[in-house]
């Protein structure tokens, strides 16, 4: 699918892997639709873009609110029309032991990405429906494949996320809407890790092997990924390589990940 001209809902454009997705789709000649909850940060992205020659419109919402993200559905719709694109950027949550974690957090946990995705995708669905036509992509998280300790809630919500993404492809397989679970290794520039520094500290040792990309580098593999109509993206390949041994050699990938992962101090 050639972008140009295309409208992009891009969730999570505050930042990140949207914010940089947002930036290069709009360079590519699409019209981006920013969604995230810092109405300030989405105002000064769109002016960027537009300054730049592009096309882009912010709208503020909390997402994991399905009220607003009706509301969301109903201005996009009416002021600019069908999106041809969903991006799935939003994410959120900390990484700990499912004891470690406040009972009042594992809602929150699953609010972003799990229900921002669903509400964003089911405001939006009927009408791509009857047009027949677009692509509806995910940023999902390794840990979705294989899982990892220390992580429990935001492995639980990645697992949510997927799922979605993979029970939307079956739904919609006799319509010309295609689907695509994207993966990236860790961001480097990314605000999750300066937010929470404990993470860094949680990350298998075994996935430092894994080369670290930038949110421009997701960017651009999103991109492809659209281009492409993909199913399923890994950037960088490495990540490709271990999913495989994931997929072909799962208690040696187990092994790893559980054995150079988070362990808990004390008895």
């Amino acid at each position: 699918m050639n972008v140009s001209g295309r409208l992009c809902v891009v969730s999570g454009a505050s930042s990140g892997i949207g914010k940089a997705t947002a930036l290069e789709l709009a360079a590519r000649g699409a019209r981006v639709v920013l969604v995230a909850r810092r109405a300030e940060v989405l105002l000064e992205l769109s002016s960027q873009i537009q300054a730049g020659g592009g096309q882009a419109w912010a709208f503020p919402a909390d997402l994991s609110k399905p009220q607003e993200a009706f509301r969301l559905g109903e201005q996009v719709l009416g002021e600019l029309g069908t999106p041809d694109i969903l991006i799935h950027s939003a994410g959120a949550g900390e990484w700990r032991f499912l004891d470690e974690t406040p009972i009042e957090d594992l809602q929150r946990l699953m609010d972003t990405p799990y229900f921002t995705a669903a509400y964003l995708t089911r405001v939006f669905l009927p009408a791509m429906l009857k047009r027949n036509q677009g692509f509806i992509l995910s940023v999902c998280s390794p840990a979705s494949r294989l899982v990892w300790p220390g992580a429990t809630g935001y492995v639980a919500a990645r697992w949510a996320l997927h799922g979605l993404t993979e029970a939307l492809r079956a739904d919609l397989h006799h319509s010309h809407l295609k689907v695509c679970a994207f993966f990236s290794g860790k961001i480097s520039d990314s605000e999750y890790f300066i937010r929470n520094t404990h993470t860094e500290n949680r990350i298998p040792r075994v996935g430092r092997l894994i080369p670290e990309i930038t949110s421009r580098q997701a960017a651009l593999g999103i991109a492809r990924a659209i281009e492409l109509e993909a199913r399923i993206m890994f950037v960088p390949w490495q990540l490709y390589a271990f999913d495989l041994l994931a997929r072909w050699f799962p208690r040696i990938a187990e092994h790893l990940a559980w054995n150079t992962g988070a362990r808990r101090k004390g008895p």
